[in-house]
């Protein structure tokens, strides 16, 4: 076994032990070295792909020509520095090669919340990442490096990851059987549920104490993680952001419109502009159109009094 590869089995297989641990203050070594331990699994493919001869070209930051023996130019790595997790996904995607990033941003996600904001709740949103992890790694070592994952990372491990992961996975389906019994009565809402995590520890492990309750903004969600009582308006931001964020990016980078806006009533962006509808507090648009010019007016044109900005401003000029 090479080093790349046999330094993320042991990465794995160490951090396994640290959350195996009774000592709580090794509950952080285990998010690093199991995210360490991906990314090496990562990289040991493109060490894979270097041609022979290339000095690991594809696992390295620099790149640098130069000639060979016969007066061609050749690429080699240049010096120590490996790449960084954005050089790995551009290689992957140049090269096609097949991964859960979006699985594995939420483990690195994962990860800085937890070292930036280091509570006792830290063991049980680790939990949450070795189930992402157990994924990650079980697809990418059976379908990109040709191995067992069972095998290559020993029993023991395997079977932590597994019974973690299986657990993580139980506690998961719980709370979102509780949210769909939710009735939502929007769709955007309903596909937003599904990103809830609590406030305070940010677990994905938030259940609805009693979803029949009416309005649902009134409903009170329970942490299993750490105990805290979200409501819907401390949760429906962030999940927003996360359940939209293609199209919030492809607005941005492309000059669309933004499919979520800034509520005028309580001035989070939470504010769905299809459905006319506040997911946090439940408000819609007092105007839909300019008294004056009949031009539509959305969510940032509610403080002009049913006037379309034009038409408010010439308003004020003439007061």
């Amino acid at each position: 076994m090479n080093t790349v590869l046999a330094n993320a089995v042991q990465s794995i297989q160490i951090g396994i032990e640290d959350f195996q641990s009774n000592d709580p203050r090794r509950a952080l070594s285990a998010i690093r070295n199991i995210t360490a331990g991906i990314l090496l699994l990562f990289k040991e493919k493109l060490r894979e792909l270097s041609p022979d001869g290339s000095d690991e070209i594809l696992i390295k930051q620099r790149i640098q020509p130069e000639f060979d023996a016969s007066g061609n130019v050749v690429f080699r790595g240049d010096g120590k520095k490996t790449v960084d997790v954005a050089q790995i996904e551009e290689r992957f995607t140049s090269l096609n090669i097949q991964t859960d990033w979006k699985r594995f941003k939420k483990v690195v996600a994962i990860r800085n919340d937890i070292e930036h904001y280091c509570t006792t709740e830290s063991a049980d949103r680790l939990k949450e990442l070795l189930a992402d992890s157990f994924i990650i790694i079980s697809n990418f070592v059976s379908s990109q490096l040709g191995y067992k994952p069972v095998i290559l990372l020993g029993e023991d491990t395997w079977n932590a990851l597994l019974e973690v992961a299986e657990v993580y996975q139980r506690e998961l389906d719980e709370c979102k059987n509780a949210t769909d019994a939710i009735d939502w009565n929007s769709d955007a809402m309903s596909a937003m549920a599904c990103y809830l995590r609590c406030s305070k520890c940010h677990s994905a492990l938030v259940k609805p104490i009693a979803p029949e309750t009416k309005p649902y903004q009134s409903i009170e969600f329970s942490c299993s993680s750490c105990g805290h009582v979200n409501f819907l308006d401390e949760m429906a931001e962030e999940a927003l952001g996360e359940c939209f964020d293609y199209e919030i990016y492809s607005a941005v980078k492309d000059g669309g419109d933004s499919p979520i806006g800034t509520c005028p009533e309580c001035d989070q962006e939470t504010f769905i502009i299809q459905e006319d509808l506040c997911a946090a507090c439940g408000g819609c648009l007092s105007y839909y159109e300019c008294a004056c010019c009949h031009e539509a007016l959305g969510s940032d044109d509610q403080n002009y009094g049913g006037l379309c900005g034009y038409h408010y401003h010439l308003a004020m000029k003439d007061d």
